[in-house]
């Protein structure tokens, strides 16, 4: 059974919009997990009315009790699937997201010839209907940034791409579940951003690869949880992005990246200094936070 996993904050209309699309484009999915991330605003109630309105079976709606973000939604989700199906393949699909085709059946005939590796759709812009990027994107860790690959790309330049990006971006992430027994969930300790990257790095040293499906393609809308970019977003993002440091290349390259990515910040945001004093806060948190 391929299941979908689709989770959601906060943003009850736009998800219906992502499930009815995969169910009406990708034949290949044969049930969706919607976990709704503690919103507590009536997600949960919208999505049982909607199910008993379309009379929709192939739609599981689990209410998660606590908001632990995007690795901990997802993992409530997988830990349910794992228990109540007979799962062979997973898709996690962001939930500002759609299809206008059978954006999964790549994914799954690329993990029915390798079932040991991460596979990935290009993600187009909703909006412009270019590229947002090439499947994923860059890590340049000592700075503590990523750069999405193929950005602002027309569709029909992909050709000129010559470089593969370093991980698939978690808004459209397939896997098999022979993988999870291997790899493992994901670390919940992130809250929000690089999680999907640490995974894939985690499992590259147990051999297993990320790729990139040109021929599954999704349209983006852009964050609708994560409050743009606002002090949250630099406080968790710059949070991640210096604990991924610590866990992969040691203390003192994560306090490094920590001074730069402060001063990057303080450079870029000098009209800001919310903005910038959330950043700081949340680099220096990552110095601190344990890896294992």
């Amino acid at each position: 059974m391929n299941v979908a996993l689709i989770l959601n904050y906060k943003a009850a209309t736009e998800t219906v919009t992502c499930v009815e699309s995969i169910l009406q484009h990708c034949t290949s999915v044969d049930h969706i997990v919607l976990v709704d991330n503690d919103s507590q605003d009536g997600s949960v109630e919208a999505f049982n009315e909607w199910k008993q309105t379309t009379g929709q079976s192939k739609v599981t709606v689990l209410a998660n009790p606590e908001n632990n973000g995007y690795a901990g939604g997802n993992n409530y989700g997988i830990r349910w699937a794992l228990n109540n199906l007979d799962i062979t393949n997973f898709w996690i699909v962001n939930n500002d997201t759609y299809v206008d085709c059978d954006a999964f059946k790549p994914l799954q005939d690329a993990l029915e010839k390798n079932d040991k590796q991460f596979v990935g759709s290009i993600i187009l812009s909703a909006e412009t209907g270019r590229l947002e990027c090439y499947g994923g994107g860059k890590v340049y860790a000592l700075l503590g940034k990523t750069k999405l690959l193929g950005k602002g790309l027309a569709l029909e330049n992909i050709q000129n791409l010559q470089d593969k990006p370093d991980y698939v971006m978690g808004c459209s992430l397939a896997f098999s579940k022979s993988l999870l027994d291997q790899v493992g969930l994901m670390d919940e300790e992130y809250f929000m951003y690089s999680e999907e990257v640490d995974w894939q790095y985690q499992a590259k040293k147990l051999g297993i690869t990320s790729q990139v499906i040109p021929e599954s393609r999704i349209y983006h809308h852009g964050s609708m949880s994560s409050g743009g970019r606002s002090a949250f977003y630099h406080y968790y993002r710059n949070r991640a992005a210096v604990r991924f440091n610590k866990r992969f290349y040691g203390s003192a390259f994560a306090f490094v990246s920590a001074c730069l990515l402060s001063g990057i910040m303080a450079i870029q945001e000098f009209r800001k200094p919310n903005l910038v004093w959330s950043g700081i806060k949340g680099a220096f948190k990552g110095v601190t936070m344990s890896v294992k």
